[in-house]
């Protein structure tokens, strides 16, 4: 009984090895998937789908334009904005001061963008300004121009765009001289500007800063008339607000007009009646300046423009206004439009001549500029 009982196990076993055995089949089953199996009989989270450009599996998407394949996103701010290009506009619009003591604070705000300003000057309240507290020069205030040597004043730098020549540093935008061989020229500098990008009629002016000590060395803070390219210089009008150069210890400020600059033949006796004045004594119808004992130190220089008058000072004591002439117009008064800041670091040229080479690198260094209007 018991040999009936083990050929009876024996025969079902081979049997059953004998029987074949159900293959599953895994792969997409989603019908709309570019690579759907319909032989799958399980799915395995293989699925594909074509991208906007019809590419089975690819990752172009439409972007915020509208375009396939597009390079614009939308920031955190909800802006279609292109981040390579744009990057300096990023998140721009939903940035602010977020500490609520400060006077410039934006309830608004979801970015502190370091720009917290704690007290505003009494009577003043903020339109514009750049604290340089981000990691690179913002490009939505500033600009570079890039010229080879010779360009103005027979200086002999090539104003470049790299981050060499210009760059944030501790909060300070620093622009940077250097003596080197680069596109014919002997030396490399930086030049900025707001043009299009902050451009002011009337209002104050206080751009904090440390001049360097050096021959040759020509760092200035100045303004130009917006209508630049429509009318040239000296039409358009330049502000002055800080020059300094070489070694001197002296700070400079100035306007210049069609009515009277510089290079007149008969500068400056033929100037309009600027009515100029200086608690310390004036040094021409159109400029005067003012000794400082520590030149190369951290100081604020400062200009208030209003429609009748710029006043100049440092450290906020006024050494020069200007005044508009009787009977002007727009060769003696070109200040009644929108003017742009100039921040530059020049090299030799007609005023301060011939560098002394041991001097480099050297630095021009802006900690803030803010500008107000009046309240």
């Amino acid at each position: 009984m018991k040999i009936i009982i083990t050929i009876f196990i024996l025969l079902l076993g081979s049997i059953y090895c004998d029987s074949p055995q159900e293959t599953i089949v895994q792969g997409c089953t989603d019908p709309e998937a570019c690579n759907y199996n319909s032989n799958a009989d399980e799915e395995n989270d293989s699925c594909l789908f074509d991208d906007c450009l019809g590419v089975c599996g690819g990752d172009a998407v439409i972007d915020c334009t509208g375009i396939c394949g597009g390079a614009y996103a939308t920031d955190d701010c909800g802006e279609c904005i292109h981040p390579v290009n744009q990057a300096y506009l990023w998140n721009s619009t939903c940035s602010g001061c977020m500490d609520e003591s400060a006077d410039n604070y934006d309830e608004s705000a979801i970015f502190d963008d370091g720009s917290c300003i704690e007290e505003f000057p009494p009577g003043w309240l903020l339109v514009w300004n750049d604290e340089f507290n981000g990691e690179t020069i913002n490009g939505a205030n500033w600009a570079h121009e890039v010229w080879s040597p010779g360009h103005v004043n027979n200086e002999l730098q090539a104003y470049t765009s790299r981050p060499e020549n210009s760059y944030i540093d501790n909060g300070h935008l620093v622009i940077q001289a250097l003596h080197e061989n680069y596109n014919d020229a002997n030396y490399t500098s930086a030049r900025l500007n707001s043009a299009g990008k902050g451009e002011i009629q009337y209002g104050r002016f206080d751009i904090r800063a440390k001049v360097p000590l050096g021959q040759g060395t020509w760092p200035a803070i100045w303004m130009l008339g917006s209508n630049i390219g429509s009318v040239g210089w000296p039409e358009c009008g330049e502000i002055d607000i800080m020059e300094h150069v070489n070694n001197s210890n002296n700070i400079l400020s100035s306007i210049h007009t069609s009515a009277c600059y510089h290079s007149l033949p008969n500068y400056p006796d033929g100037c309009p009646d600027y009515n100029i004045t200086c608690p310390d004594g004036c040094w021409q119808p159109n400029t005067s300046g003012t000794t400082l004992a520590q030149v190369d130190d951290w100081h604020v220089y400062g200009m208030i423009w209003n429609e009748n008058s710029l006043t100049f000072s440092i450290d906020n004591q006024p050494f020069m206004t200007v005044n508009r002439p009787i009977n002007s117009n727009t060769q003696s008064w070109p200040f009644d439009q929108d003017f742009f800041l100039i921040l530059n670091l020049a090299i030799g040229g007609d005023w301060p001549g011939n560098p002394d080479n041991n001097i480099f690198p050297i630095t021009f260094e802006i900690d803030y500029v803010r500008v107000y209007e009046a309240e």
